[in-house]
């Protein structure tokens, strides 16, 4: 019998992943393009859409729609050892690792989906990075300005709202078990937080 694939195919995966002992590699704007860089690379180099992501100072999440989850390997390392590259070639590492942990986790509903779109989207919010909606949405490193341009400024604040209480641990990483859980505001079959028919995902 054919062993389940540790990574389905056709699955929406949310990954994380932070710098080691939380050090802020990616405090100023140029390193930070660093990383969106790589994150464009995944998209062009191997046919993914990232449809939500956020940068922080030290972490990062993303989240993407595999048609094959073999290439989840492939993706970390653009994304990890990429980074860690072109990061040298102008800034000193303040350790000899950039990354300390990172985790993967499928997306496995349609709600879910949504909440974790909510959530990566906000994050800079949940953060202080940025303390107001509007700059939230000028920030090029959180991916909240695409899902307002494609669904609405009040329907990205309402997903947004409804998740930005989940908590983190110390490593930065979310608690899916309450992404899962919660239910959003007005959420009911066939329809998102705010009333538009499903269909369109945020991906």
């Amino acid at each position: 019998m054919r062993s389940k694939p540790l990574w389905p195919d056709d699955t929406t995966y949310f990954l994380t992943g932070s710098t080691f002992l939380h050090y802020p590699y990616f405090r100023e704007y140029e390193q930070k393009q660093i990383l969106l860089n790589q994150i464009k690379k995944i998209e062009e180099k191997l046919g993914i859409d990232v449809s939500a992501y956020s940068i922080a100072i030290n972490h990062y999440h993303i989240k993407f729609f595999l048609q094959s989850g073999s290439l989840l390997s492939k993706i970390k390392q653009m994304l990890h050892g990429g980074t860690s590259f072109a990061y040298k070639k102008k800034w000193e590492m303040r350790y000899k690792e950039m990354w300390q942990s990172s985790k993967i986790f499928q997306v496995t509903s349609e709600e879910m989906d949504w909440k974790v779109t909510g959530y990566v989207i906000g994050n800079l919010l949940k953060h202080r990075e940025v303390s107001t909606f509007d700059e939230l949405r000028d920030n090029p490193f959180s991916s909240y300005y695409l899902t307002a341009e494609k669904y609405g400024e009040e329907y990205a604040r309402d997903l947004v709202y409804s998740v930005i209480d989940t908590s983190e641990d110390e490593d930065g990483m979310v608690d899916t078990g309450e992404l899962g859980e919660k239910i959003l505001p007005h959420f009911s079959a066939g329809k998102g937080p705010l009333g538009p028919p499903y269909g369109l995902k945020p991906r």
